[in-house]
């Protein structure tokens, strides 16, 4: 299978990237993780602050249908119709904002951990073959795109624990770079 292959060699770039360039795989892995995670909070809290407003608003035109209710102005039937739409509105948001705010404290809690990845690169420095616990070790997701139509190709992007998406490959070439320069 293709995407094990890519997998099991990606592993294997990343168990000897880390062996052989520790320190600086903790503080490229740091910059990176952190950039990511302040970009991915920053759009969670929007939308949760968003979300906050909505379900604020919504009180406030729940309250006026109650009113225009009572004076007249609006029938019952159509009181009950817009109260429960906007109360099931009003329910959405909140497990919008409940859902947020799990999510934004379990990212909170994995922060990056550049030395728990260490660690599990330690176990496996000299990685033979890739089996479910090696991948429930290293690899959060694997996310594959849609096929190119012009290339007729797909671009596979591996989520690592504790790290994240990390170019093991492109980090090597960079440090290789740095050395010759």
């Amino acid at each position: 299978m293709v995407l094990e292959e890519i997998v099991f060699q990606n592993l294997r770039e990343a168990i000897a990237y880390v062996s052989q360039r520790e320190k600086d795989f903790i503080r490229e892995a740091s910059d990176i993780s952190m950039r990511e995670l302040d970009c991915e909070l920053s759009a969670k809290k929007e939308t949760v602050a968003k979300a906050e407003k909505r379900v604020d608003e919504l009180d406030l035109i729940i309250k006026r249908l109650y009113e225009d209710n009572v004076t007249g102005k609006l029938t019952d039937e159509r009181f009950i119709k817009l109260s429960r739409d906007y109360e099931r509105e009003q329910g959405e948001q909140k497990a919008i904002i409940e859902a947020m705010n799990r999510e934004l404290k379990e990212r909170e809690r994995n922060r990056v951990n550049g030395k728990s990845f260490i660690t599990a690169t330690k176990k496996y420095t000299d990685l033979q073959d890739l089996n479910a616990t090696v991948l429930r070790d290293f690899i959060d997701r694997i996310i594959v795109s849609a096929v190119d139509k012009k290339t007729k190709t797909r671009e596979i992007e591996i989520v690592y624990n504790f790290i994240g998406a990390f170019d093991f490959t492109t980090a090597t070439a960079q440090t290789q770079n740095e050395k010759s320069a």
